[in-house]
């Protein structure tokens, strides 16, 4: 446990060291006050407005508390220049692990529409406010459920906090005692979509299990883009991918462009930058080449 929180807090620095050369020295000194500050006064809730977006994004500071967020005012996350421009009314995108909703808020700005699936009562009771808070009601539908590799329940209930091991499908669980698990194919289907433009997964090292419930999607060819947190576990199921005439890279924010690899295996040495955190699974009939009539910037604030 030691080791990991280690882990995490050099990662956390190398992203603020990031953020501090993408939006100046000056905002992440800002920005480490205004965390230390609300740290030390304990607000049972807190909310943030971001500095060029203009997201109301409020949280529970307990439980809810995303440090980056409140140091950089802003998501600065590359690969959402990708949904901005993938995204616009008609089109449809799902987020898996919604949490409180930064990724759906995102996305619903652009005029789609985001089905947010989100297990966890509390945050889907945060994500819900934060979509009222800025007016996106028309274009998000929130799901109470957990997308994992087939149909059921899982051990724990809305109330368990987290995702991860809490909303794994239970295999002994025969009946409902839990939260609802379903498959990705099984979910797109009772929703009544032919086609998903963006799909986003961040289920907390379930993305391997959500995955294997969608991989029909796949074949059929019915996702454009897909945006899984990168682990080990989930790498060998985007290589297979690549049979259904996908490729796999990294969403590069400066370039403003998708770079591909051969595989999973050169995912480490291809990664742009520590905010990186997304494997981008591309078709090969969507574009996402830097754009001729947008010059690549030294610093774009997304």
């Amino acid at each position: 446990m030691a080791a990991l929180e280690i882990v995490r807090a050099q990662a956390a620095l190398s992203r603020i060291g990031w953020g501090a050369r993408e939006i100046g020295l000056k905002r992440i000194i800002a920005g480490l006050a205004r965390l230390g500050l609300l740290i030390a006064s304990r607000p049972s809730r807190a909310e943030i407005t971001t500095t060029n977006s203009g997201l109301r994004i409020a949280f529970n500071c307990r439980t809810q508390l995303m440090p980056l967020l409140i140091v950089f005012q802003e998501l600065l996350e590359p690969e959402l220049d990708a949904v901005q421009r993938l995204l616009g009314p008609s089109a449809v995108a799902i987020d898996v692990g919604a949490s409180i909703g930064t990724w759906t808020l995102w996305a619903a700005k652009t005029g789609a529409t985001v089905y947010a699936c989100e297990p966890d009562a509390q945050n889907l009771t945060m994500l819900m406010k934060n979509v009222r808070s800025n007016g996106l009601e028309a274009n998000v539908i929130a799901h109470s459920c957990a997308l994992g590799p087939g149909e059921g329940w899982s051990t724990a209930n809305g109330q368990a906090g987290g995702y991860g091991l809490n909303f794994k499908l239970a295999a002994s669980v025969g009946q409902p005692c839990g939260g609802r698990v379903q498959s990705l194919d099984h979910f797109v289907r009772e929703i009544g979509v032919t086609r998903v433009d963006v799909l986003k997964v961040n289920t907390a090292g379930c993305e391997a299990d959500v995955l294997a419930g969608g991989i029909e999607l796949f074949r059929q060819q019915k996702v454009g883009t897909a945006m899984f947190l990168d682990g080990l576990e989930v790498r060998p199921r985007l290589d297979e991918l690549r049979q259904f005439s996908y490729e796999l890279g990294f969403y590069d924010g400066h370039k403003r462009q998708f770079l591909p690899v051969g595989g999973s295996n050169h995912l480490d040495n291809l990664r742009p930058g520590p905010a990186n955190r997304y494997v981008v699974v591309k078709h090969a009939s969507v574009s996402l080449c830097a754009p001729n009539n947008v010059p690549s910037a030294d610093h774009r604030t997304l």
